[in-house]
């Protein structure tokens, strides 16, 4: 998820269908709902959901996993929560009222809410709610809890309400107060919370499914102080004791910055077939990849969520080990520019950069040939992906473009920004990858001042609020739709304005996607989508790089895990055969 975050794709089932019932429905996009039109629900499943293990023998119950993940954890208040790291804690303990079907990107499942039904315009969403489940905390969870969630989050100000922090929210509704796409949450009985939209869109129940709008016990969030003004000052952010108080499989228990964090079972989880397996799961931070196999390799750690892709071969020669598939891709890595910053206000420019990248060469050297070169602005292959022609790589073009721009060679000149302390799914290895992308920028005129700052120490920040020039990024889905890449994750606009990150405006483009969003047919999705990714190309904002397929590996008595190309992976499936 998040600046981290295609497995199944999207089916036309995505788009709304209007019901004899003068309701419609939001099915999965991968399966529809076993249900008439006009409402989903299923027999409890929620993220205990899990494939069958039978094929890795009878579980066992008990046992610590130790998983690494590639840095610290940013907050421990869903709302604020942006990265995979974050989310990779966060998925265990926190649910929402819809999810996705492990192992798929898109397939909605009920979780809190048991079934929905939605008004023939799109606009109202009707959620019957689970009865009889706890917060942690030992408080009720119900519809007064949903709306207290939804209430906070629409109500946000200040740095709350800033990309800094509530970033989904601000992507997802289109902004805060009076300018949010949410018009009110409605708590119309202990077990039915109503969520009335302000105009139609087709991925809502989709993006519900992300952590950032996981259901918190009210209690906690006001114990902790969760709406301090500088969340630095709130405990519920930071880790304190009591904060991440959800109801999902595992409690949040302990958390040591930059050294771990400790989810435990919860004995007394609402779906009783999704109990897990394991005691507890610790979770430590390896920014390195090279530590991160040395660690598995020792049996230090149990399981890695990521790992250098070309340290496949040797997870698959050692029969202690074992390497994960998580499917295809569902990320972007894409080299990122800023246009309030000199020379990248310039169309040329930005051409020229994109003609200037030996992309090829980045695969075969850092990803171990588990990438392919990116086509567009969201995975090859995905709903709706155009290829859109991009620059070949073309060192002389990328002169003759510079040539051409008018840029004085004073401002050929600028700050490049790399992260460190974490490698990505998309970006295994950032600083190789940078040195590569810094050189053949060089041999084409262009003089790049190597930059860099820790991922949690004020990288993500920076790079999210407009700061650098131009620096390294990407994504991995939150879901696999277009509109989660294109518009949620990187050109969206909040309260009219555009996304700070990139500084790209573009009003008509904008407009384009809205009305993607709102379409009931696929037809009149598909060629709106298309003529995005055309608006898009035809301004190079940044430079697609490649789309990777990112494994993870494990021990080989490690059991039951499934994988999710958008990183979605719950572990209370998980066993120990020792």
């Amino acid at each position: 998820m998040s600046r981290t975050r295609f497995g199944a794709l999207i089916a036309a089932a995505t788009i709304l269908v209007t019901a004899c019932g003068g309701t419609t429905a939001t099915p999965a996009p991968t399966t529809a709902p076993s249900t008439a039109p006009g409402s989903s629900e299923a027999a409890p499943s929620g993220s205990a959901e899990a494939p069958s293990q039978a094929a890795e023998g009878t579980p066992k119950d008990g046992g610590t996993l130790i998983a690494a993940i590639p840095g610290d954890i940013a907050s421990t208040d869903t709302a604020f929560i942006q990265d995979s790291n974050s989310s990779a804690v966060s998925n265990q303990v926190v649910e929402g009222l819809v999810g996705t079907k492990p192992g798929t990107t898109g397939e909605i499942i009920p979780v809190l809410a048991q079934s929905w039904d939605v008004s023939a315009d799109g606009l109202t969403y009707d959620f019957k709610l689970r009865t009889g489940v706890k917060f942690h905390d030992g408080t009720d969870f119900n519809a007064d809890a949903v709306c207290y969630n939804y209430d906070r989050w629409k109500n946000f100000t200040g740095a709350l309400a800033s990309p800094d922090y509530s970033y989904y929210y601000g992507a997802v509704f289109g902004g805060y107060g009076a300018n949010s796409n949410m018009v009110s949450c409605t708590a119309k009985a202990p077990d039915e919370a109503v969520i009335v939209l302000q105009h139609p869109y087709s991925s809502f129940l989709l993006s519900q499914t992300i952590t950032s709008f996981g259901i918190n016990s009210p209690t906690a969030l006001k114990a902790l102080d969760a709406d301090n003004a500088d969340p630095t000052k709130s405990g519920y952010n930071t880790g304190a004791k009591g904060a991440m108080v959800g109801t999902g499989p595992f409690m949040f228990s302990e958390y040591v910055a930059s050294d771990h964090i400790t989810v435990v079972k919860n004995p007394d989880y609402w779906n009783k077939d999704g109990i897990a397996h394991l005691d507890s799961v610790i979770f430590k931070p390896y920014p390195d990849q090279t530590s991160t196999l040395n660690a598995l390799q020792a049996g230090d750690i149990d399981f890695a969520f990521n790992l250098n892709p070309t340290d496949i071969g040797t997870l698959k020669s050692d029969s202690k080990l074992q390497a994960i598939d998580r499917g295809e891709s569902c990320n972007l890595f894409h080299l990122a520019m800023n246009q309030t910053h000199k020379p990248f206000d310039n169309l040329k420019i930005r051409e020229a950069v994109a003609a200037a990248i030996n992309k090829q060469a980045l695969i075969d050297t850092f990803y171990g040939g588990q990438a392919t070169p990116a086509v567009t602005w969201m995975p090859k292959g995905g709903l709706y992906a155009k290829d859109e022609s991009l620059p070949a790589y073309d060192p002389e073009a990328a002169k003759k473009l510079i040539a051409d721009s008018g840029v004085p060679a004073s401002d050929l000149t600028f700050d490049f920004w790399y992260p460190s302390n974490v490698s990505r799914p998309y970006m295994p290895d950032p600083k190789g990858i940078f040195q590569a992308i810094a050189s053949d920028l060089q041999a084409v005129g262009f003089n790049p001042t190597p930059q860099t700052k820790g991922w949690r120490d004020g990288y993500l920040k920076e790079e999210s609020t407009g700061k650098y020039p131009m620096w390294l990024i990407g994504w991995t889905c939150d879901w696999a739709g277009p509109d989660n890449f294109l518009d949620t994750a990187f050109f969206y606009y909040t309260d009219g304005k555009p996304n700070p990150e990139f500084a790209y405006t573009n009003d008509a483009l904008h407009d384009t996607m809205k009305q993607a969003e709102a379409a009931t047919d696929d037809a009149t999705a598909k060629t709106l989508w298309e003529k995005a990714q055309d608006m898009i190309r035809a301004d190079m904002p940044t430079v697609p790089v490649v789309n990777s397929t990112p494994p993870a590996g494990a021990a080989a008595y490690v059991k039951g895990f499934v994988g999710s190309g958008n990183l979605t992976e719950i572990l209370n499936s998980v066993w120990l055969d020792k």
